[in-house]
C-alpha cells in the first residue's frame, strides 16, 4: 500500500477576491465544504486604489494566494452577438475581434469569451452569443497591486459568474440539473441580471439601476441631500424605521425600481425564448441593495408567477461573512461564488 494510498492529498482551495464600491472582498471557503473558513474586507485608500501593504496584512489568515479575481463591473462589457460554434479557442479568438469591432477598440488589447444561449444555429452556422470583454492592459492594472501583495491569481472572471454560481448550490443535484433560476445582483452605482440553468450560466446583462438610484429618487421626493437619503435607505433596509418614513422609502423604490423590474422581465422572455428552457422556478436577490425595501414589490409585478426566494444553503453559509457597519451577508455573495469555482485538474491550464 502506498503513502498516496493512505494520505489523501487535499489542494488548498484558491480565494475569491472581489473588486466592489469601496475595497476587496476576500472570501476563501474549506477545503472539503463550501462552509466560509475565512471572510475578510478591505478598503481601498483615500485614491480609491488597493493598498497592496493593507491587502498584505489581510492575506494573514488565508490558505495559499491562489485566487480567483473579479475586476471591477464596470470594467467588464457584455453585448449579444450571433457567432458560430467554434472550439473553445477559436471562439475566444472570434468573441475578441466581435469584441473589437463592437467595442471600437484595439484588437491586440481586448480579452473576449463568448457564452452561447443555444445549440440551435442559422443557416450561416451561427447561434446566440453573449460576447464577455474587457481591455487587457486594463486588467493587468488592476491586478498589479494583488499581485505586489503576493496574491496569485488563477483566473479572471466577470462578478456575474460568481453571483450566478453561489446560487447554483442545490443544482449540484441531479434532480434539479434542470431549473432555472434568476439572481439580481443590485449594487450601489448598478446591477446584473444573470439567469442560471442548473449548475451553468445562460445570460447575463447590466442595468444602470443600483442603490445611488434609489436614493437620488428619496431625496427628491423628501427633500433631502444624497447622504441622508442613503441612510434612510439602509435604515429602512434595516428596518429601524418609523412606519411612516419606511413607507415613503419602499414608495420611492418602487418607483425607481420598475425600470430595473422591466429589465428582468425582457431577460426573462428573451431567455425563455432564446434558449427554450421554460419559464425560471425561481428569482433570487443578492448584493449591497439587494434587500432594500420596496425593490421586493417592484419586481414581483414584473415578472408574475416566479417565486422571490431566499436561499437557505447560500445564507447560511454567508452568515459567516463579517457584519461590518451597514453590511449584509447578501453583499458576499459574489466573492464566495467565486471561492466556490471549482478547481482544475493538477496538470492542467487554469480556464
Amino acid at each position: 500500500m502506498s503513502i498516496r494510498s493512505i494520505f489523501k492529498i487535499r489542494r488548498t482551495p484558491p480565494f475569491g477576491v472581489e473588486f466592489c464600491d469601496h475595497g476587496l472582498r476576500l472570501v476563501q471557503v474549506g477545503s472539503t465544504s463550501d462552509e466560509i473558513r475565512r471572510a475578510v474586507f478591505v478598503p481601498f485608500d483615500a485614491e480609491g486604489e488597493v493598498d497592496p501593504g493593507l491587502l498584505r496584512a489581510a492575506l494573514r489568515g488565508f490558505r495559499g494566494r491562489d485566487a480567483i479575481v473579479a475586476p471591477p463591473r464596470a470594467d467588464i462589457t457584455v453585448r449579444p452577438a450571433r457567432l458560430p460554434l467554434l472550439a473553445d479557442a477559436e471562439l475566444r479568438e472570434a468573441a475578441r475581434w466581435e469584441a473589437a469591432g463592437l467595442l471600437d477598440l484595439d484588437g491586440s488589447d481586448v480579452v473576449a469569451d463568448a457564452l452561447a444561449l443555444s445549440r440551435e444555429t442559422d443557416a450561416e452556422g451561427r447561434t446566440e452569443m453573449l460576447v464577455v470583454a474587457a481591455s487587457a492592459s486594463g486588467l493587468e492594472a488592476r491586478l498589479a497591486p494583488l499581485i505586489a501583495a503576493g496574491i496569485r491569481p488563477l483566473a479572471l472572471e466577470p462578478a456575474f459568474f460568481g453571483v450566478g454560481r453561489a446560487f447554483t448550490l442545490r443544482s449540484r443535484r441531479k434532480q434539479e440539473q434542470d431549473e432555472t433560476r434568476v439572481v439580481v445582483d443590485v449594487s450601489e452605482t448598478e446591477s446584473w441580471i444573470v439567469v442560471t440553468r442548473g449548475d451553468r450560466t445562460m445570460f447575463a446583462k447590466r442595468s444602470d439601476v443600483g442603490g445611488a438610484t434609489f436614493d437620488a429618487e428619496l431625496a427628491a421626493g423628501l427633500g433631502i441631500d444624497a447622504a441622508t437619503a442613503r441612510r434612510t435607505r439602509l435604515d429602512g433596509r434595516d428596518r429601524t424605521l418609523e412606519p411612516e418614513v419606511l413607507a415613503e422609502v419602499t414608495a420611492a423604490v418602487r418607483r425607481a425600481g420598475a425600470s430595473l423590474a422591466e429589465e428582468i422581465a425582457m431577460a426573462v422572455r428573451y431567455v425563455t425564448v432564446t434558449t427554450r428552457s421554460g419559464r425560471p422556478n425561481a428569482l433570487h436577490l443578492s448584493g449591497e441593495a439587494g434587500s432594500t425595501p420596496g425593490l421586493r414589490q417592484a419586481i414581483e409585478v414584473a415578472v408574475p408567477g416566479i417565486e422571490i426566494e431566499s436561499e437557505p444553503v447560500v445564507e447560511a453559509r454567508l452568515e459567516a461573512a463579517p457584519k461590518g457597519e451597514n453590511s449584509t451577508p447578501l453583499e458576499w455573495v459574489t466573492a464566495f461564488g467565486l471561492a466556490i469555482r471549482p478547481m482544475p485538474r493538477r496538470g492542467r491550464e487554469a480556464a
